[in-house]
């Protein structure tokens, strides 16, 4: 059996001023893809990155505490307003993100699972809404990670795009990558390997297929 990578235990977080989430528990294998919809999932989603400190709970990402100890976990995130990098190359860019990652993936390897190898010389600007969040996913990769973090990640794309993204993530998966996305629907959602939702602060797993709950 796979060992679990993402694992949240009894997970407290405040999700706005008038919200906190409580008691969320769930897990995920080395490879699986789970999804998570309604308010709060962002907040479940930055703890379980590391990028929000829980009120209670615990978080593990591959073993490791993904807010006490950051540089410990091999894990890449990426957020609803992406990147920003005005006057480079994809290239350019994958080989500066390179630059600051330990034990790198290779820049045409990046970019060839995100199908991006025809758009290296491409400048940033130039790069359509799928292009941009597929280069994202391309500085995720880089760091060779043990899970993936993703905000909404075909917001504002077409069906034919959405598809394209979702195929990167399967792929992903497939090569031992664990997968945590927050998603708009219920439509979405089935795309993933385990789902579940928010409701009034407590994680109800989906009843079809693997719904997402704790070990």
């Amino acid at each position: 059996m796979r060992g679990h990578v993402i694992e949240v235990r009894d997970l407290e977080v405040r999700a706005g001023e008038d919200e906190t989430v409580r008691g969320v528990s769930f897990a995920l294998a080395a490879g699986e893809i789970g999804a998570l919809r309604g308010p709060g999932a962002r907040a479940v989603l930055e703890a379980a990155a590391g990028v929000r400190r829980p009120a209670a709970g615990t978080v593990r990402v591959a073993g490791g505490d993904p807010y006490a100890r950051p540089d410990e976990v091999r894990a890449g995130a990426v957020w609803r307003d992406g990147g920003l990098f005005p006057g480079l190359t994809v290239a350019e860019v994958v080989d500066t993100w390179r630059r600051w990652t330990l034990d790198p993936l290779g820049r045409d390897e990046a970019l060839r699972r995100t199908g991006l190898a025809g758009a290296a010389g491409v400048p940033f600007e130039r790069l359509t809404a799928l292009q941009r969040r597929l280069l994202d996913l391309a500085l995720a990769l880089v760091g060779r990670s043990d899970a993936l973090f993703l905000e909404e990640p075909t917001a504002g794309l077409g069906a034919g795009d959405a598809d394209r993204v979702w195929s990167v993530l399967r792929f992903a998966a497939e090569h031992g990558v664990t997968v945590l996305a927050t998603v708009r629907d219920e439509a979405e959602a089935a795309r993933a390997d385990r789902s579940g939702r928010l409701r009034d602060g407590r994680l109800v797993p989906d009843a079809r297929g693997a719904g997402l709950r704790a070990a």
